[in-house]
């Protein structure tokens, strides 16, 4: 359906997020919160390190690839990224924090292979931070591996779901943590008799609450989807900031720096594919605050 130009919707709060929604062509609709990590601050390689750097951070944003199997797991530098003896990196949850609820709070994502009743194993420890400067680490066991990264399968089912997810999956009641947004993993190198060098997929939340604005302020910027067509998003914005426009699974499409004023932004090199997308504007100056669109193109 499309509506008409001068079609406006007041605007409005959901869970704490303000959205300032407006239709022009397209529906804007609600909050957007994923339960997958939204960006990559740091990251260090050790050596051996190289598959899948030329598509990192996007390999390892997002939701764990959805083909993988326990006999059949990732093997993809789309998907995958080797960290190296010793090597690790950081992942941010930016939209939400993970939060201590009932059972698991998040799980971990590497391409181990099963066969038969043997795994092939390459561990992580982890650690997890509320400012990604003060760590803690997940007690762990090196003959057990409880506690570590990369010891069970993805099974490809609801990633959010532990059940059925398969994944290595940790509790923050275990470290006295009520919430944390970013999680560190380091390939266990010497320290654990494994398979080799670690292989990281995907962090999803399992237990999680959304961040964004609080309260409304006329410092805060509004955001307008304008005319999308096929290629790419018009937006007009009135300070500096950055735009990232996500796909529905959580990947990050394009992220850049935009001024105030109008700005076309699309995929690089390429137009967008046909779909909804979420928009959402960071702007400068300020800290932790975001506006979310959604946008069909």
């Amino acid at each position: 359906m499309r509506f008409p130009v001068s079609v406006l919707c007041a605007h409005f709060r959901i869970r704490g997020v303000l959205l300032l929604s407006m239709m022009l062509l397209v529906p804007c609709s609600a909050a957007f919160s994923d339960p997958w990590a939204d960006a990559s601050p740091a990251v260090s390689y050790g050596p051996g390190a190289g598959f899948g750097q030329a598509y990192y951070p996007d390999n390892i944003l997002g939701p764990p690839d959805p083909g993988a199997t326990p006999t059949l797991p990732s093997s993809s530098p789309s998907e995958l990224l080797t960290l190296g003896d010793a090597g690790w990196v950081v992942l941010q949850f930016t939209d939400n924090r993970v939060v201590d609820g009932e059972g698991v709070d998040f799980t971990v994502f590497e391409n181990v292979m099963q066969s038969g009743s043997s795994y092939f194993r390459e561990t992580a420890f982890v650690d997890v931070s509320q400012d990604g400067e003060t760590w803690f680490r997940f007690p762990w066991d090196a003959v057990t591996l409880e506690g570590l990264a990369g010891v069970w399968p993805t099974t490809g089912g609801d990633p959010t779901n532990p059940e059925v997810s398969g994944g290595d999956q940790f509790d923050l009641h275990d470290l006295g943590l009520d919430w944390i947004t970013f999680v560190r993993l380091t390939d266990c190198s010497g320290e654990v008799a494994d398979g080799g060098l670690f292989d990281l997929d995907a962090v999803v939340a399992v237990n999680s609450e959304e961040m964004g604005i609080e309260g409304s302020s006329p410092e805060l910027p509004e955001i307008l989807c304008v005319n999308p067509s096929m290629h790419h998003i018009e937006l007009e914005v009135p300070c500096e900031g950055t735009i990232r426009v996500y796909g529905l699974d959580g990947r990050l499409e394009v992220e850049t720096r935009i001024h105030a004023g109008s700005s076309t932004v699309g995929a690089e090199g390429r137009g967008m594919s046909p779909g909804m997308r979420i928009v959402v504007f960071e702007p400068s100056g300020i800290d932790g605050k975001v506006i979310a669109r959604t946008a069909v193109l």
